[in-house]
C-alpha cells in the first residue's frame, strides 16, 4: 500500500468535552452523536439489576440479615433509601467507564511497545490478555488513538487501532471492555471508517482504504475478536444518527 499523502498542516484538536475542531470549525464527537440511539432495553435491565444487587447486599451484611438496610432506612427515610439504591447504577457505570479508559490507555502502550506501570488486578488481567492476543494476532500497528474528522458530515472522533493484519489488510478496530458489546459499536466503527481525514503524529492525512473492521472485546477471560460487517446500510444508519443529533441539538430547550 502506498504511503498516505499529507492533507494539510492544520491539526485536528480535541477539547476536554470531546468536541473536535478542524480548520476553525468545531464538530461533535462520534460517541456524542451515537447517544441518540435508544439503549433503554439493555440499560433499564442493567440498572434494575444493579438496584436489586444493592438491596440484597445491604440485607446480607455482616451486621446480620436486614440490619444495614434497616439502619439506612432509619437514617435517611424511604425517599433517601430509594435514591441510594437507584444511584448504584450511576456509580457502577462510572466505575466501568474508568476501567475501560485505563485498559484503553494501557493497551495503547502495549501496541506501541512501551513499558506499562503497576496497575490494579482487574486492569492488569485485561491488559495482559490483550498483550498476549496482540503478540499472537500477527497484526502490525499503523496508528493508535488517532483523531479523525469528517468536515462534510460534521463530526470528529478518536479511533482505537488502525493496523495491518497478518494478510496485509488494513483493519480498523475498537476495544471494548464491558460485559457485552452493543450494536452502536458497529456504527462507531462505521463513522471512523467514513471519515476522510486521520491525524497521526500531529499531521493530517487522507484516511486509507479500510479492508475490514473488528471489535476487540477484552475481558478477564481473554480477547474475543469480533468481525464487523460495514456496508451501505451501516453508513446510512450512521448518517441518520448525525441528522437526528443535529435535530435534537437545534430543538434543545424549545417548548411546544
Amino acid at each position: 500500500m502506498n504511503t498516505p499523502t499529507a492533507w494539510t498542516p492544520t491539526p485536528i484538536t480535541r477539547s476536554v468535552d470531546h468536541k473536535y475542531t478542524y480548520q476553525g470549525q468545531t464538530y461533535p464527537g462520534v460517541t456524542s452523536i451515537l447517544k441518540v440511539i435508544d439503549k433503554s432495553d439493555a440499560l433499564m435491565s442493567w440498572a434494575a439489576r444493579n438496584t436489586a444487587e444493592a438491596a440484597v447486599g445491604l440485607h446480607n451484611t455482616a451486621d446480620g440479615p436486614g440490619n444495614a438496610f434497616e439502619m439506612l432506612l432509619a437514617h435517611v427515610g424511604e425517599e433517601g433509601t430509594i435514591k441510594a439504591l437507584t444511584s448504584r447504577s450511576s456509580w457502577k457505570r462510572d466505575e466501568a467507564a474508568q476501567l475501560g479508559t485505563e485498559v484503553h490507555n494501557l493497551a495503547d502502550m502495549v501496541v506501541n511497545a512501551q513499558p506499562t506501570p503497576a496497575m490494579p488486578e482487574a486492569v492488569r488481567t485485561r491488559v495482559l490478555a490483550y498483550a498476549d492476543w496482540w503478540k499472537a494476532s500477527g497484526w502490525t500497528l499503523r496508528s493508535s488513538e488517532a483523531m479523525v474528522a469528517h468536515p462534510g458530515a460534521g463530526y470528529g472522533g478518536t479511533l482505537d487501532i488502525l493496523a495491518r493484519d497478518r494478510d496485509g489488510k488494513t483493519v480498523l478496530a475498537d476495544i471494548k471492555t464491558g460485559r457485552g458489546v452493543y450494536r452502536e459499536a458497529v456504527l462507531q466503527l462505521t463513522a471512523y471508517g467514513l471519515a476522510p481525514l486521520i491525524q497521526t503524529k500531529g499531521v493530517v492525512y487522507a484516511m486509507p482504504k479500510i479492508d475490514r473492521y473488528a471489535i476487540l472485546h477484552v475481558t478477564t477471560d481473554g480477547v474475543r475478536e469480533i468481525e464487523v460487517p460495514v456496508g451501505k446500510l451501516e453508513e446510512v444508519a450512521f448518517y441518520a444518527c448525525c441528522d437526528l443529533y443535529l435535530w435534537a441539538e437545534t430543538t434543545k430547550g424549545k417548548r411546544l
